[in-house]
């Protein structure tokens, strides 16, 4: 099978979300099943080499029109050491993004309209010029080299199932379009028919078709033009066909019901050799443990590590992360319990959720200690640095990006609040699970992958009465029986990494799906 794989991030290329790990997850696996696998994402000044080979810029360019001007795109070919093709697209508006969807603080320096952490205000300008130069891509190569399926990931490059349908070189290409999150913010639509037309030149009756309200949806177009949808978990499919959910999803959901569009919910698997404790190389962490084997004292050691070398020391200087707070604790690092967040700083998490419930926690538990980890909205973020100015010595919050950093955080802690007032996948549980962090989250979407009461805790209604209670009836747990959780952490790590292996998740969800696509177009 010839498989075109269209993403704005992969892991160890460009990175922004949890997009980037299903990117590279997807490449890695089916290239490893000896498909012939090509990637093809855009050239970032965010952009890193390191995982590439063979590069070269090939002679042939490509002209595209774009609202109402010739744009000139380039394509970089190259090869991924994880032993997949890569076609990197090539145009000064995605060479000058110093990140994937929004601005840096350096760009807001630059040019203050560029506010940090908001959306490009290019995105739809940027989201078209990709895509259309992928399409012009399929002009470039034999009628040997056209994919049989072309799988895009999420609303940025949804879009192209509707180029490909009105090209003649992809004509037996099957497309899939992945829906990661259809939650405000993440739909990258169009105010309008006309704003649709000016950018992508499609014809105004599949427009038509493709009508939340007055905006133009980029995964109703992909539907309209014959593409196979899924998403990143089962009950996030459900939630994704149930017309209650219309304002999770901006109205996309009454839309999908009404219609009876099928989405195919597929988990999504962990790339757990990206992160396991037993490899200190894997898990960027400075101990190894082995929560399998409930041997954790390499986390209570990593723990020592985090709270004498990054949160307590006044020398911290850390690239992207601004910390926030010290952590008052006994002389063994073993009599407070540590609860962590980390995760992006946006209402979509619940995060005022989890700040209007500390309080009542620290107030109830004195030996509970708090660490937040994360960037986002700015005003999410002035809630949990008020809390570090509020509760002196047991809230701190590491502001920001960097890798080794948020791993710590995670790993150091007993537990990690998850309270996403809607949740597609989730990656943090299963990051937690690895390193002997049990979750604590809201029961919904792709979190309910949790087994509450076995490999992590989960509560209802998302509100700060109930994680507050949810919280305390875990804490006291944690405290009489921690035998309990014991086994949970042993249960947790097995189970990500056995049940949700990506290499399983290829083989026994994605591989079928596609074979039957294909089979069905053959029919």
């Amino acid at each position: 099978m010839k498989l075109w794989v269209v993403s704005m991030e992969c892991a160890g290329i460009a990175e922004a979300g949890g997009v980037k790990n299903v990117t590279f997850s997807l490449c890695n696996e089916f290239a490893k099943l000896k498909h012939k696998v090509t990637l093809f994402i855009p050239v970032f000044k965010c952009n890193c080499w390191e995982s590439l080979t063979d590069c070269h810029l090939l002679e042939s360019e490509k002209t595209v029109e774009l609202c109402g001007k010739k744009e000139t795109v380039y394509y970089t070919v190259a090869k991924n050491t994880a032993g997949f093709d890569v076609v990197l697209v090539n145009h000064p508006l995605f060479a000058e993004k110093e990140a994937v969807y929004t601005y840096t603080e350096n760009e807001e320096k630059q040019n203050p309209e560029h506010k940090r952490g908001t959306g490009h205000t290019d995105a739809l300008f940027l989201d078209i010029l990709f895509q259309k130069a992928v399409c012009a891509y399929g002009s470039l190569v034999p009628r040997s080299e056209i994919p049989d399926i072309l799988h895009c990931q999420d609303a940025s490059t949804a879009v192209l199932p509707a180029f490909i349908l009105l090209s003649k070189a992809f004509k037996k290409t099957k497309s899939v379009v992945t829906i990661h999150n259809a939650g405000p913010f993440y739909h990258h639509s169009f105010t309008s028919i006309g704003e649709a037309a000016w950018h992508t030149g499609l014809p105004t009756p599949l427009l038509e078709k493709s009508l939340n309200g007055k905006c133009i949806e980029p995964f109703l177009l992909a539907a309209e033009a014959g593409a196979h949808l899924t998403t990143v978990s089962e009950d996030y499919a459900k939630e994704l066909i149930d017309p209650r959910n219309s304002e999770a999803t901006e109205g996309l959901s009454p839309i999908f019901a009404e219609r009876k569009i099928k989405i195919k919910g597929i988990t999504n698997g962990f790339d757990f050799e990206r992160y396991d404790p037993a490899i200190k190389e894997c898990s960027k962490l400075p101990f190894e443990f082995y929560p399998e084997k409930k041997d954790l004292e390499g986390k209570l050691k990593c723990r020592k590590f985090f709270i004498q070398n990054v949160v307590n020391t006044d020398n911290f200087n850390c690239a992207g992360i601004k910390k926030f707070g010290r952590l008052d604790c006994s002389l063994d690092f073993t009599k407070e319990i540590f609860i962590a967040y980390h995760g992006r700083i946006t209402s979509q998490k619940g995060i005022t959720v989890l700040t209007e419930a500390v309080p009542a926690i620290l107030e109830n538990f004195p030996n509970v200690r708090f660490i937040f980890a994360g960037q986002g909205e700015p005003r999410l973020e002035m809630e949990i640095i008020s809390l570090t100015h509020k509760y002196l010595g047991r809230v701190t919050f590491m502001n920001g990006y960097n890798q080794k950093v948020v791993r710590l955080a995670t790993a150091v802690s007993d537990f990690i609040v998850l309270p996403s007032n809607f949740e597609p996948c989730g990656l943090e549980d299963f990051i937690a699970q690895v390193y002997g962090t049990v979750p604590v989250a809201h029961k919904t979407g792709g979190l309910n992958k949790i087994i509450d009461g076995k490999t992590g805790f989960l509560y209802g209604t998302n509100t700060p009465g109930n994680l507050i209670a949810k919280l305390s009836e875990i804490l006291m747990i944690f405290t009489l029986r921690p035998s309990q959780i014991s086994r949970m952490i042993k249960s947790a790590a097995w189970s990500v990494r056995h049940e949700y292996y990506w290499h399983n998740v290829i083989q026994k969800k994605y591989l079928p799906f596609f074979k039957e696509i294909l089979k069905n177009n053959k029919n």
